[in-house]
């Protein structure tokens, strides 16, 4: 799935409610987006759980360490390129700006990319013995990160909770009571279990405060 798409489609929705009646699907389609969107908003994160279509360039500030959290998830190493600012003329086309996966950083957590759930990489760490850079410059845009970013796929419990939420707002319009699609909050807020299904999801997959 791409950026800015549900995590389930109606045909999802309908095989896991029961529901084969069609005639509604696209009001359907955009109840299962706005829970989707809001699902994002609770955990913090830009992309969500989707991923770009291609590779794009982003522009960070730096922090003068070595370790440095990106704003935004890295959905695989996969056409992966850092350049950073070394003289401060905010360009990277110097020579050595372009840094080298491995050589001279390492993408971060460690073996994102493994087990049963592939996860994204969230920061950047600069090897200890590489000849170029021993911190990432403190300066505004300092540097530039090209990638295909978002999530490596949608956890399934991601899909769970876009189902169960949108049947739970659906259940409340079938009794005749009506809400606006940007209060999903207070709707959730007034279910005691959809309110413990969205704080397990985000103690699983929200991004710290600060981010």
């Amino acid at each position: 799935m791409a950026a800015g798409d549900s995590y389930a489609t109606a045909g999802d929705y309908g095989s896991h409610v029961d529901k084969t009646a069609t005639d509604d699907d696209v009001d359907l389609a955009f109840q299962l987006n706005a829970v989707s969107r809001f699902i994002d908003r609770r955990v913090r994160r830009r992309d969500g759980f989707n991923k770009t279509a291609a590779a794009e360039a982003r522009i960070y500030d730096g922090n003068g360490k070595s370790l440095l959290w990106l704003p935004d998830d890295i959905a695989t190493v996969t056409g992966l390129i850092v350049k950073t600012d070394l003289n401060g003329d905010y360009d990277y086309v110097d020579a050595n700006e372009t840094l080298t996966i491995n050589t001279h950083f390492w993408p971060g957590p460690y073996n994102a990319d493994k087990g049963s759930e592939p996860k994204p990489y969230e920061w950047l760490e600069l090897r200890p013995d590489n000849s170029v850079v021993t911190s990432w410059p403190l300066q505004r845009r300092a540097l530039e990160v090209t990638a295909v970013f978002g999530w490596p796929e949608v956890p399934t419990a991601i899909k769970e909770l876009t189902i169960a939420l949108t049947r739970y707002l659906r259940d409340i319009q079938e009794s005749g009571m009506t809400f606006a699609l940007n209060a999903i909050d207070t709707a959730v807020s007034e279910s005691r279990q959809m309110s413990f299904f969205l704080r397990d999801i985000e103690k699983m997959y929200a991004r710290p405060p600060s981010f």
